[in-house]
């Protein structure tokens, strides 16, 4: 990382923290000590401030000194278009894969759904396996075969997919949005 990248990630730090604490640069100046014109600077990510500036900021601040030359940890967006993601399944049943992400102890995959009218099945997906659905267009069955629920635009269901399902669109396409949950565990994801 150069000098004037850590000064501009210093300077963001600090000018986040003061608009958190509804500090005006005047009020955060006079508490430090430092003048407004160095702050000023210093938030734009310009200068070259003296370990004392930036320890009475960190200070008035309220948050330590190393945190403000720590990298944001703050990951960047992930966006996937409408005409992005790969479609996984495309049989009157299309689900289009957005977002997967895997943490330590699960994987996530997030999926556009776009169903045809008709019934659609799917198999047991393990144990410990959830689905998680919301509907956006249309109305549809959805869920394990003696439990399916009736479901219409803005309604939720959350079941365990380790045994057979279905999705059946009632009345013309239905849009919905599938979230799958598969614990660490589960080794054959389909």
């Amino acid at each position: 990382m150069t000098s004037t990248s850590v000064t501009a990630q210093v300077g963001g730090k600090i000018r986040r923290a003061r608009l958190a604490r509804g500090l005006s640069l005047n009020e955060l100046s006079r508490l430090a000590s430092v003048a407004k014109a160095t702050l000023a600077q210093l938030e734009r990510g310009q200068g070259n401030p003296t370990l004392e500036t930036l320890t009475s900021l960190a200070t008035h601040l309220g948050i330590p000194l190393p945190e403000l030359f720590s990298a944001d940890s703050a990951p960047q967006p992930h966006v996937t278009r409408a005409d992005q993601g790969m479609v996984v399944r495309d049989d009157g049943l299309v689900l289009r894969l957005v977002h997967s992400a895997t943490g330590e102890r699960a994987l996530y995959e997030i999926f556009d759904l776009r169903l045809a009218e008709g019934t659609y099945e799917s198999d047991s997906h393990g144990e410990g396996v959830l689905e998680h659905l919301i509907v956006h267009d249309g109305e549809m069955l959805v869920g394990p075969h003696d439990r399916q629920v009736h479901l219409r635009p803005g309604d939720f269901i959350s079941f365990t997919a380790n045994c057979p399902h279905s999705y059946e669109s009632l009345h013309g396409e239905t849009r919905a949005t599938l979230v799958v949950f598969y614990p660490a565990h589960v080794p054959d994801r389909r």
